[in-house]
């Protein structure tokens, strides 16, 4: 498929342009304080329980708090399969009218 990096500012011409699926690999606690509206949380350290429930055939953007994290599972996807972005920087870099 394809893994790609995207900034943070684009971030909103992507989910206008497409129906991405969002995840917010963050904990329960930092999701629960502000993320992208329609995002999924789906905390990274569970990855490995919920990586083959997600169907293939979607667009995936992936975030985390920096982007670290959802670099390494956007690769990890990208071997399984998926088509995803990942915002370079995480949550932090993103300054688009979505965050709720």
């Amino acid at each position: 498929m394809s893994f790609q990096l995207i900034a943070g500012k684009n971030v909103d011409s992507y989910i206008d342009k497409s129906p991405y699926v969002i995840l917010d690999l963050r904990n329960y606690k930092a999701y629960a304080a502000g993320h992208i509206r329609g995002a999924q949380n789906l905390p990274y350290e569970y990855y490995d329980q919920y990586i083959e429930k997600l169907p293939r055939g979607k667009k995936y953007i992936l975030y985390c708090n920096y982007g670290s994290v959802s670099m390494l599972a956007g690769k990890r996807m990208d071997e399984a399969g998926y088509d995803v972005l990942s915002i370079s920087g995480g949550i932090s870099s993103y300054r688009g009218s979505l965050f709720v």
